[in-house]
Order: structure tokens, then C-alpha cells, then sequence
């Protein structure tokens, strides 16, 4: 069977860095009480690597980290996920004297500066495209009660009463998501609202580049498209919509045991591409078991 293998796939550069900051957590305050406040990254098989070195996993799924925070002991160890969190986490911490590994990848920083800046503009107004309960979502929501929220194109009308007519826009995004989806959403606020808008994409490069190489792939020489990563990765899922969006049949997988050998059937090309937390070694076991079929 022939393989194509996409590129850029796999770990990015946010990525290596918060795994590398937790890794070494783990062993700087070895005999201490180390906890992981959600998820370090949106990959099972990182989470579990990190977890047997001794870290203790709290599950944010759709619950508050200023919340859970407070009910972690105190003189603990936190590390917080490369997605960002709520800045007043670190009051929390000071309180409780507990130290914190924030691994915040740079480019939800920028973002978060990006907001704070236009919150000081008296004549700006902020809506925020972004997954519902994404941890990255829930960071950017946490800077002001103000920001509006828009997951599709259905909730744009569902803002509109909202808006201040006489004030200016600010869009900007969660870095994980689809361009398509953005540009879509982005559009239709523009035919709806006469207010002046400043639209900032703030897609990180790595998304970006993982999208456009799905996006170049021919439909007409590639049979299936397959992308490694894990069920709660936004830039994973993406990437399956995208591989759908021009024609070719896409599954996301967790590792090679996922793969569906009737998947394969009639099938002579196979692209495989991963979400930017997915490990290089999952991805080339599922590269090494399509090229033995």
C-alpha cells in the first residue's frame, strides 16, 4: 500500500516545550505533591507518560481550574496546560503557597495580550471564536464577562441584540481551529453588522501549516486520509473536517490499534498526517503497519 506522509505533522514547537517543562517538574520537586490542572496537552498517550512520572492528573473537562485550584493542597505543585488559563489562577496559587509550572504556549500569550490591549478602548467591543468548554476558549473567556463567544455561524445571530452599535469590533480566535470555519464566521458579522471591524486571525503557524498541507493533498490520488491524535484535539479534528471538506474519506485515530482493516479495502493510497501533540513514534507505528499491508 502506498503511504503518503504529510508534511508538517505531528509535535509543535508549544508542544515540546510544555512537555519538557513538565518533565522536568516532575523530577526538580520530586517528594512534593505534583498536580497537572487539566490536560498538559490533548494527547492520551503524553498524558499517561507524564502521569507515571509521578504527576497527579486533574480533569477540567467543563469544570472552572480557579475553582479546582482552590481545592488542591496547599504547598502543592501545579502545572498548568499549554492551552492558558485563567490569569487569577496565580493569585490563587500565592495564597496557597503553591508553586506553578505555567507551560502557556506563547502564541495563546499573544492572544491574551491582544484582548487585554483592546479591552482599555472605550469604543472596541470583543467576540472571541472558539470551541464551547476548550480550555483555551475558557482562558480568553475569563479576561472580561464582556467578550462574546462564537462557535459556528448559527451563534453569530444569537449576539447580534449584544452588540453596541456604536462601538468598533475586535474578532479574534482560538489558535486550534479551522481557517474555513473562521473565514465563514468572520464573513457573515461582516454582512450583518455595520459597526468597523478589526479582524486578528490568531491561528498559531503550526495549525495553520497542518491545515494547508491537508488542504494541497489531491482527492484524485489519495483514497483515505487518516490523522493520528486524540479525541479532545481541536487541531486534530480539524484537521479530519479538512481532509473531508476536499473529498477524501478521513478517520482520526488514537494509535495503530484504531485502524479498521475494511477502512483499507479497495484502498491503494493512504495519507497520514497527526495533530500537533500527537508522538513521533505513535505515528510512525501506524505509517510502518500501513506500509506492511
Amino acid at each position: 500500500m502506498k503511504v503518503v506522509k504529510v508534511t508538517p505533522r505531528g509535535y509543535c514547537l508549544g508542544v515540546v516545550k510544555s512537555i519538557k517543562w513538565a518533565k522536568e517538574a516532575a523530577v526538580k520537586y520530586a517528594g512534593r505533591e505534583i498536580y497537572m490542572l487539566g490536560y498538559l496537552v490533548h494527547n492520551r498517550h503524553i498524558i499517561e507518560e507524564i502521569v507515571n512520572l509521578g504527576v497527579i492528573p486533574v480533569n477540567d473537562f467543563k469544570l472552572n481550574r480557579l475553582e479546582l485550584i482552590k481545592t488542591l493542597p496547599d504547598n502543592a505543585v501545579v502545572i498548568l496546560s499549554a492551552h492558558g488559563s485563567d490569569d487569577r489562577i496565580k493569585d490563587i496559587a500565592a495564597v496557597k503557597n503553591i508553586t506553578l509550572v505555567d507551560t502557556e504556549c506563547e502564541w495563546v500569550t499573544v492572544t491574551k495580550d491582544l484582548i487585554k490591549e483592546y479591552l482599555q478602548k472605550d469604543d472596541y467591543q470583543i467576540i472571541f471564536i472558539g470551541k464551547h468548554f476548550h480550555p483555551e476558549t475558557n482562558a480568553m473567556l475569563a479576561i472580561s464577562p464582556t467578550i462574546k463567544l462564537v462557535t459556528t455561524e448559527e451563534e453569530v445571530d444569537a449576539i447580534l441584540l449584544d452588540l453596541d452599535p456604536n462601538k468598533k469590533i475586535l474578532i479574534t480566535n482560538q489558535t486550534t481551529l479551522s481557517k474555513i470555519d473562521i473565514e465563514a464566521i468572520v464573513e457573515k458579522i461582516k454582512r450583518l453588522v455595520p459597526n468597523e471591524i478589526t479582524f486578528k486571525n490568531d491561528l498559531c503557524n503550526a495549525t495553520l501549516e497542518r491545515q494547508n498541507a491537508v488542504l494541497s493533498l489531491d482527492p484524485t490520488n489519495i483514497d483515505l486520509l487518516l490523522v493520528v491524535g486524540d479525541e479532545r484535539s481541536s487541531n486534530t479534528l480539524k484537521l479530519v473536517e479538512m481532509g473531508e471538506q476536499i473529498g477524501i474519506k478521513s478517520y482520526r485515530i488514537n494509535d495503530k490499534n484504531d485502524i479498521n482493516r475494511d477502512w483499507l479495502t479497495n484502498k491503494s493510497a493512504v495519507a497520514v498526517t497527526a495533530g500537533a501533540s500527537t508522538p513521533s513514534i505513535i505515528q510512525l507505528e501506524v505509517i510502518r503497519f500501513l506500509e506492511n499491508i
